[in-house]
């Protein structure tokens, strides 16, 4: 398990998060400019913590994904990595924490992965996340995608802190298919788990704010949706409707499927609150099962 710094757990302060959603092309240089754009945007409603959606620099393709991948480090190369050289800016030029989407990031090894970048409001690198669950699908009538053609799969579970506000779990995409990573980031005290994606026109209207809502629920904790806008045009229409859910499972905010800015403030009591109404904290019946968040290497 990846663990950036240290918290003591739960939300501290309030937090005005902004969800950024829209879509990416071609040209890399003119989705990031795209993308520092509604940062900025974002920045002057006073949101602290905003979030980009998957691949934000690049097609949302296997063929793609070599071609626009960049190595990561936390001494910026601008000329080799430009993507996260230009995260690190937006996050300095704001004063903001940003989840960078996720990247294309090539290893010393010439690996890809599908990377979540995490900086803070000094452009400090924090943390990153490689895609742990590779999108390899089959829906017969419907999509199907191969993720595992170029991508390789990271190996570790992503907490970040975030200073003066406490710890969040990061996840992308498929990744929040699976429950036990989230289930190990809130009983490791993150107070909300954030996941920058690229759902499709397929699985969308099936399962995405089902899982958002339900990941919220099953560990009492806000949940972040990021998503790409749909783009009609591209060969991979994502699904949109970017959304953030709080401990209860409530949608406290959400957006369609164009391009767009989602604001939401996340406040300590309501973590407090819904753990209070419905303990399951203290219910759990680990006398009976395991508490898999104990049987994971912290290093």
């Amino acid at each position: 398990m990846q663990i950036s710094n240290s918290g003591d757990g739960l939300l501290k302060k309030s937090l005005k998060v902004a969800c950024i959603q829209i879509s990416s092309g071609p040209n890399k240089a003119r989705n990031l400019a795209k993308a520092r754009e509604k940062v900025l945007q974002a920045a002057s409603e006073r949101a602290s913590l905003i979030v980009l959606p998957e691949c934000f620099n690049s097609p949302y393709s296997t063929a793609s994904f070599r071609e626009y991948a960049e190595p990561l480090s936390h001494s910026i190369d601008p000329q080799k990595s430009p993507s996260f050289a230009a995260l690190a800016k937006m996050a300095s030029d704001t004063g903001t924490f940003i989840i960078g989407g996720s990247v294309p990031e090539r290893d010393l090894s010439g690996n890809i992965y599908n990377t979540c970048a995490v900086y803070s409001p000094q452009g400090k690198l924090l943390a990153s996340h490689r895609k742990m669950h590779l999108f390899d699908i089959n829906v017969a009538g419907g999509i199907s995608f191969c993720e595992s053609d170029t991508l390789s799969a990271g190996n570790k579970i992503t907490i970040v802190d975030l200073e003066g506000y406490g710890r969040i779990g990061l996840g992308i995409c498929y990744d929040m298919r699976f429950a036990e990573p989230s289930t190990i980031a809130s009983r490791q005290g993150a107070f909300a788990l954030i996941y920058p994606s690229a759902f499709n026109t397929t699985t969308g209207p099936l399962h995405w704010e089902l899982l958002g809502r339900a990941r919220a629920v099953d560990n009492q904790v806000y949940t972040m949706l990021c998503s790409q806008s749909r783009d009609p045009a591209s060969s991979y229409p994502a699904w949109g409707y970017s959304m953030v859910a709080d401990p209860m499972g409530q949608i406290v905010a959400k957006t369609e499927e164009k391009e767009d800015i989602i604001y939401a403030t996340l406040e300590p009591g309501v973590i407090t609150k819904s753990r209070t109404a419905i303990p399951i904290t203290c219910q759990r019946r680990h006398d009976v099962y395991p508490d898999i968040a104990k049987l994971v290497d912290l290093q």
